[in-house]
């Protein structure tokens, strides 16, 4: 035992805990106080929608007749204050589900308290309610809504998760979208497991404590053992603000990671579970779901590749015919996955897979071409970024391929359709992905070096018998922009109808697309619509572009300590022509202006061509693919000049 934790003990941990910010409140389930009732708002954060009032969570091992199980419990009581607070009475339990082997949860229990007429009314949870969602292959939910919830309400929920996997102890988030007064996560050790874990967002905790169990003595196959207790506590947590440009909380929160590093067995023998990033690539190689896939996949290429008349062709024009062939003949089913599900035959029938089959099956073929061709992995961006110090599988969710192109290599994907050639998908654009060859640990920039456009041509004629505005617009957009609107177009052509045109189409309402399946072009959308002429006694006052400029700076808060992830670099255009009324002429316009540095361009100007027509002309280029923190603040003040000049109105007059 005196291996275990060896990390927790070269660690300074200060006892410090606020308590002045809990005497008002119960921090212990079943119970309440009226303070807790009666409050209105968190004075650290009178905005916020809700309080956590107190998070409570316990890891710990029981042995059973199938050995030992890994018990997870917890308990949390919330304070709800506004309408949009009531989001979080509807709770959600993810919980992993593989094979012969699940986790089960269980114990549900929950309370919501309500103060009416000075009375407190209680109103149990009935765990029947619960239900679950399949989330994909191996995740699920388990879902609830707590009951007679409304503003000002406080709820309480318990339960708890039995899991039969040790290799990732159960992790802890401190911190969370909204305020958290206390949070204690306390784990019980086993001598048979040692983990090692990461704090991800402070060097250190309000209170920790370690301490041998002084209670009765376990037995396991054998061993006597005493648990050792590690207590985690952290007070006065402020909401994690989760705004616009992020790749995911995940990588932000104020969280502990645990990772199973060795496995001390029963009879002495001990394994180092801690592995390499050479070896990890190893062993995935020898893997049934993966390297071995690949390499039948390979096999089973050869008829494809036969059809294919590539002899007499660049190792480039093979590839994109080898990509191209891959995504129009195989669906990707929305999953994305590191390890496959299905066999090549499987997949070959149906011709549907998760990530990890279609692009096991893209590297197998371009192998099987005469290209040089590895996987990658990597964690897309809801899934967060991966910890390069810590060389772990579970980091990593999806596959792509790097493929070496006569002097040049290639990042390349066959999920999506609408994707040029290169143009791996934008959930995949985060931080590094890991090379799997053998004998080597490379990594490999995600980040696109492409600039994505997306341009309105807009011709505006007033209409002053009918007190309207005939709108007729163009669209053209490139790069990632076109790709989002090639899926819109064909997958919720709805929604972007009512996006573009509101409630006030025109009668030839519908929009039309240019180069829908051309993909190397750009991507063009033409669509009219009308809007209601805005009149000023004997002026008519137009905003040039309409709604199709920013309306509001996206970035909220007052300072960023990360990093603000555009995904990809960008330019917006815009292009107005106003046919000015008969009798009308200009009488004012918006100043132009004209800012060109390392972060931005933005330009806006304004011109009359004659008497008849006024030319309004914008631009706003972001320059980088991500902004450091550093920077947040000059960002945010050009986002504000883009939302005002862009929304700037121009003034046309009788005379």
């Amino acid at each position: 035992m005196k291996r275990l934790f060896t990390l927790f003990c070269l660690i300074s941990f200060q006892f410090c805990i606020a308590q002045s910010q809990t005497n008002d409140f119960a921090l212990e389930y079943g119970k309440y106080t009226n303070e807790e009732l009666a409050l209105k708002k968190y004075d650290k954060d009178p905005n916020a929608e809700a309080l956590v009032i107190y998070d409570i969570g316990k890891s710990y091992f029981t042995s059973g007749d199938d050995g030992l199980e890994l018990i997870f419990e917890h308990k949390m009581k919330i304070k709800i204050f506004s309408k949009a607070g009531l989001k979080w009475a509807q709770i959600s339990i993810p919980y992993y589900d593989e094979g012969n082997k699940y986790e089960r949860v269980t114990e549900i229990e929950g309370t919501t308290y309500n103060m009416e007429n000075d009375m407190v009314r209680t109103t149990a949870l009935n765990p029947k309610t619960a239900f679950d969602e399949k989330v994909n292959a191996n995740w699920h939910k388990k879902k609830f809504a707590m009951p007679d919830v409304k503003e000002g309400s406080v709820i309480e929920i318990s339960y708890m998760i039995k899991s039969p996997y040790f290799f990732t102890f159960r992790n802890w988030e401190f911190q969370k979208a909204i305020p958290v007064l206390y949070s204690k996560y306390t784990t019980k050790m086993v001598p048979f497991y040692e983990y090692t874990f990461i704090l991800q967002g402070k060097n250190k905790f309000d209170n920790f404590k370690s301490y041998v169990d002084p209670g009765i003595a376990h037995n396991y196959a054998g061993v006597n053992y005493q648990d050792m207790i590690y207590e985690y506590t952290m007070n006065d947590l402020p909401a994690f603000r989760d705004e616009s440009f992020i790749t995911s909380a995940n990588d932000f929160i104020i969280k502990l990671d645990f990772q199973l590093s060795a496995i001390h067995r029963p009879n002495g023998s001990n394994e180092d579970i801690i592995s390499t990033w050479p070896k990890l690539s190893e062993d995935l190689i020898k893997d049934d779901t993966f390297g071995k896939y690949m390499k039948s996949c390979q096999s089973k290429s050869a008829d494809f590749i036969d059809t294919m008349k590539l002899s007499s062709k660049t190792k480039f024009e093979k590839a994109k015919i080898i990509e191209r062939f891959v995504k129009k003949n195989f669906k990707w089913n929305g999953d994305n996955d590191k390890l496959t599900t299905k066999s090549v035959k499987d997949f070959l029938k149906n011709k549907t897979g998760g990530a990890a089959e279609i692009n096991l099956f893209l590297t197998g073929m371009l192998n099987a071409a005469g290209i040089e061709a590895n996987p990658v992995l990597l964690s897309t961006r809801d899934h967060g970024k991966i910890k390069l110090n810590y060389p772990f599988l579970h980091f990593f969710n999806s596959v792509i391929v790097l493929a070496k192109l006569d002097t040049v290599s290639v990042l390349l994907d066959a999920t999506e359709p609408f994707s040029n050639f290169t143009e791996i998908p934008t959930q995949c654009i985060n931080d590094k992905g890991l090379i799997i060859q053998k004998g080597k640990s490379d990594w490999i920039n995600l980040k696109s070096n492409t600039v994505s456009t997306k341009a309105f041509r807009i011709d505006l004629h007033p209409d002053l018998a009918n007190d309207s505005i005939i709108q007729h617009c163009k669209l053209i957009t490139s790069g990632y922009e076109a790709i989002d609107y090639r899926n819109k177009f064909s997958e919720s052509y709805k929604n972007l109808k009512d996006d573009l045109q509101g409630a006030n189409s025109l009668s030839k309402d519908s929009l039309k697309s240019t180069g829908l399946n051309q993909i190397e072009n750009p991507f063009e959308i033409d669509f009219d619509k009308k809007t209601v002429l805005e009149r000023l006694e004997d002026k008519i006052i137009i905003s040039p572009f309409g709604n199709f400029t920013l309306s509001e700076n996206p970035l909220k808060q007052n300072a960023r300590s990360y990093p603000v992830d555009m995904i990809y670099k960008k330019i917006y255009a815009f292009e107005t022509s106003i046919d000015v009324p008969k009798g009308y002429k200009l009488l004012s316009k918006p100043e132009s202006i004209k800012i060109n540095d390392d972060m931005v361009r933005i330009i806006f100007s304004t011109t009359e061509v004659n008497n008849e027509t006024i030319k309004v002309i914008g631009l706003y280029e972001f320059k980088k693919d991500e902004y450091q923190a550093v920077e947040y603040l000059y960002l945010k003040d050009y986002f504000n000049k883009i939302v005002d000049k862009f929304n700037e109105k121009l003034v046309l007059v009788k005379g």
